[in-house]
């Protein structure tokens, strides 16, 4: 398959590369930060991406969210934020006069792969509701990214899909064990929960590349559209003991080897070959792994 759409690559790994000090995820509001530092580097990330040959760039917001604001600063407005970051969506599309299209974030509220921190759901839903709002008549695809409980995800995607016509869900596994949400619930339990919302497209992300190729091989046993945009690096822990492992660090980010950009491109192609809808890149990736995608379908 050549025909799919190209999403853009990691946001906060390029902010570090271009020597902006980025914070831990786990205890700030992490990339988010940047929309108030130095919206300019976003900016010119966006336009990075789209020159390698994405048809798909996703708002700045993640992070940048009512819960993780208030822990450093209850004065901060996340629909403001939000807005910061669709503008420099837009502006990077209409500058580079080609036919991208935005996807506007819907992320955790929480601090990722932390499922037990997701609020109420009454609480949820105005935080979606409020995105949605932002988003009216201005994105093409809604993109609930990083999805790690059905809980999460149903919400997500009833008010995406209520307010637009094409909407991505992308589940993050617990990284080592590619069948499992971080909630402990099954992907392809979870993927046809969600299906009822006639989704354009259900993805993962945030995984080693050769474990996040096992969970698309259920969600293709389940789902007729996948797609994926996964991290630039490969499981280093022997499958046997990978059991032993608990940790938010351990699934998602230990335990592995950095690839290069060619050696993601030969996962883009078994992935292009499972019929992928959607290949992008989440954390280590970068315009080069775009580049080296785009060349895939050229």
């Amino acid at each position: 398959m050549s025909d799919f759409y190209i999403l853009d690559s990691a946001l906060g790994t390029e902010l570090s590369k271009r020597g902006f000090d980025l914070p831990s995820f786990k205890d700030s509001i992490w990339s988010a930060q940047a929309l108030m530092d130095d919206p300019e580097l976003i900016l010119e990330i966006h336009k990075d991406n789209i020159a390698a040959g994405c048809d798909v760039i996703t708002t700045s917001n993640y992070y940048a969210t009512p819960l993780t604001l208030k822990a450093k600063d209850p004065n901060l407005d996340f629909i403001a934020l939000t807005e910061t970051a669709l503008c420099l969506a837009e502006d990077a599309v209409k500058t580079s006069n080609k036919e991208v299209l935005i996807a506007g974030s819907f992320p955790p509220i929480n601090i990722s792969y932390r499922p037990d921190l997701t609020p109420p759901r009454n609480e949820l839903e105005d935080f979606y509701e409020a995105l949605a709002g932002v988003y009216k008549d201005r994105v093409d695809i809604i993109l609930c990214e990083t999805m790690s409980s059905i809980y999460e995800a149903d919400i997500a995607a009833n008010i995406a899909s209520t307010h637009f016509s094409k909407v991505w869900v992308s589940w993050t596994t617990r990284g080592l064990n590619p069948s499992i949400l971080p909630s402990n619930e099954d992907l392809q339990t979870a993927a046809i929960a969600v299906s009822k919302y006639n989704l354009d497209c259900q993805l993962i992300n945030c995984g080693h590349a050769d474990l996040v190729t096992e969970s698309l091989k259920i969600l293709k046993t389940c789902v007729p559209d996948i797609g994926v945009y996964a991290n630039s690096s490969v499981n280093s822990m022997e499958k046997e003991t990978l059991k032993i492992f608990n940790s938010v660090d351990d699934v998602h980010h230990h335990h592995s080897i950095p690839i290069t950009p060619s050696a993601y491109a030969n996962f883009a192609k078994e992935w292009m070959s499972m019929g992928c809808k959607v290949i992008g890149g989440c954390c280590r990736t970068s315009p080069e792994h775009i580049r080296m995608i785009a060349a895939l379908r050229a």
